[in-house]
């Protein structure tokens, strides 16, 4: 397929065969007969410097030197071994992290032993008094109400009189107006509906306190709720925060 002969077709180029005018280091030219067989090796030669430009590329990232002539193929399996090698570290540190991240809690912390059973506004309630005077709950704070519930509750109402500060009001509410005992200084309030029985204990029918037994409600100078005993059984039950009403 190949010829020797010169331009002219009459025989082969003079002297070793090379082209006349062209740099002896390119060695000997043969020109073929068919040009569309260097087709081939001008495909192999591109994709040979499209793969050198690739591994230059890369080995300048990777802070290398860049491939040099000399160099063949066989050092792309070193650096291709090198990048799945840094991927896969990657991504084992990233799954790490992210199976020892802890979540922010955002629970309510649970309330103090210490904080009132009941803490709301004391109801706006209206009484009457045994001259039939309509008294405002608010009117008397800060106070200690004793729900009686029909109990006579003599001796308790004077142990609760006897500590309460000066300036907190003793009230004693029952279905009619409670008797005062002797020497005890309190406002005494009928409530026929038992609206307070009913609002700060378990009601007229509760299991928790037999009829009877009477309750406190203690609030503060602002109206605030700060303690309920359904039932209270003796002074005790209330006498810390009984104290701590005054102002």
């Amino acid at each position: 397929m190949r010829s020797h002969r010169d331009g002219n077709g009459d025989g082969p180029p003079p002297g070793d065969g090379g082209l006349p005018g062209l740099p002896p280091e390119w060695g000997v030219v043969v020109i073929p007969d068919d040009l569309t067989e260097l087709d081939r090796e001008t495909a192999l030669l591109r994709r040979q410097r499209r793969r050198d430009s690739r591994r230059s590329r890369w080995r300048r990232r990777l802070g290398l030197n860049p491939i040099g002539p000399e160099e063949t193929s066989a050092s792309g399996g070193p650096l291709l071994i090198m990048a799945i090698a840094i991927i896969a570290a990657l991504t084992s540190l990233f799954a790490i992290t992210l199976s020892t991240h802890v979540p922010e809690s955002h629970a309510t912390p649970p309330a103090s032993a210490g904080t009132p059973s009941v803490r709301h506004t004391l109801v706006d309630l209206a009484l009457a008094d045994d001259t039939g005077r309509e008294v405002r709950l608010r009117d008397t704070l800060p106070a200690v109400i004793l729900i009686l519930d029909g109990c006579v509750c003599e001796q308790l109402i004077r142990d609760v009189w006897a500590s309460t500060p000066a300036a907190v009001t003793l009230v004693l509410v029952d279905r009619s107006v409670p008797p005062v005992p002797v020497g005890v200084k309190a406002t005494p309030l009928a409530d026929p509906e038992q609206t307070l029985l009913a609002t700060y204990t378990d009601g007229p029918d509760r299991n928790a306190s037999p009829a009877g037994q009477p309750s406190a409600v203690l609030v503060d100078s602002e109206g605030t709720v700060a303690e309920t005993a359904d039932p209270i059984t003796a002074l005790a039950d209330i006498k810390n925060q009984l104290l701590a009403l005054a102002p």
